[in-house]
């Protein structure tokens, strides 16, 4: 896991955290940190895991039968509110980074994919194609209304839809109840393979992973302090393909349709990106757009950000680039733990 609870830190001293371990949830592993009772923690976890499972049947690409899959196939007109809401966000992202988020590369990344079967690199004029094909989304929701504009087959929401999720299961968790109705969880910690959130009373101290040495024994890279706050990484430390002997990390720039490893000597590339903000879904998808683009213009954007989401405390950012800086801006520093 690229963000690993460390120290969940209840108000009162007296209660109790429960501490339960699920696996494969959302294809990781899923770890739940709930404070209160026995009765009301089991009640909570029991909203967590039928939560996610509910989105996660719904929103899969892996089950034809899936709403998402159903949609992209064109079976289905009239969406849910769910998803024609993550859809939303998936375009307003995209027109946030200036396509540096996109939901619809799964054709881009399928070409990769199949360059490393074959071990033959793709040709720059069919690269500029697919990236040509990406310039538009291929739907658009207008006023609520989700409306197809294109080829939507390739359109997933992978970047988006776990952060989404949890954040879904976090308000589910602090709405179970206990023994009596008034009864609820003093805290949660949901963390779903590094897309982390804390509810509730207390904080918890998060250690981020360095992706330059991704093993779950290595010390963390850093370490951060959320209350009522998310954290989600994205990087390339662990996935990607390799081709004619090179390696090529797994972050494609829906710019170019090139992994963002290509770019030109004078670029530095991101090997992970960390995020702080008021919701998984948004860290998310700042954490995936900082992937994609140089580590000064990232900066920029979470500044930008912050700018937008002030009111609910703006958005807080770690970069790590492959030639071992570590680049923070100002809120991120205010995270970590004194002392």
């Amino acid at each position: 896991m690229t963000g690993r609870s460390e120290v969940p830190d209840p108000s009162h001293a007296d209660d109790s955290v429960y501490v339960s371990v699920h696996q494969p949830v959302l294809g990781t592993v899923l770890e739940l940190r709930i404070g209160g009772s026995a009765q009301v923690a089991a009640a909570a976890e029991e909203r967590v895991l039928a939560t996610i499972d509910e989105f996660e049947r719904r929103f899969t690409v892996h089950d034809p039968g899936s709403e998402l899959c159903r949609w992209r196939a064109g079976e289905l007109d009239r969406p849910s509110a769910d998803l024609v809401a993550v859809l939303a966000q998936a375009e307003r992202w995209h027109r946030a980074s200036d396509g540096a988020f996109h939901p619809a590369t799964a054709e881009v990344s399928a070409r990769w994919r199949a360059a490393a079967t074959e071990d033959l690199l793709p040709t720059d004029d069919e690269l500029d194609q697919l990236a040509e094909s990406l310039r538009r989304l291929p739907y658009e929701v207008v006023d609520g209304v989700l409306r197809r504009t294109g080829d939507s087959s390739s359109v997933d929401l992978n970047a988006l839809a776990k952060g989404w999720i949890v954040d879904r299961a976090v308000a589910a968790a602090m709405s179970a109840t206990g023994a009596f109705p008034a009864e609820r969880p003093r805290s949660v910690v949901v963390n779903a393979g590094g897309d982390l959130v804390h509810v509730g009373e207390g904080s918890v101290r998060v250690g981020i992973e360095d992706p330059r040495r991704p093993h779950d024994n290595a010390p963390p890279l850093d370490r951060v302090v959320l209350a009522g706050e998310a954290l989600a990484t994205s990087g390339t430390a662990r996935r990607g393909v390799r081709i004619a002997g090179r390696w090529y990390g797994h972050v494609i720039d829906p710019r170019t349709a090139r992994p963002t490893s290509e770019r030109t000597r004078s670029h530095r590339t991101v090997c992970s990106s960390s995020v702080i903000a008021g919701d998984a879904a948004t860290a998310d998808a700042v954490a995936t757009v900082l992937s994609v683009l140089d580590p000064d213009e990232g900066l920029a954007f979470v500044a930008s950000m912050s700018q937008v989401a002030a009111a609910s405390g703006g958005v807080a950012c770690c970069i790590v680039t492959d030639d071992g800086e570590v680049h923070v801006d100002d809120r991120w520093r205010a995270h970590r733990p004194e002392g």
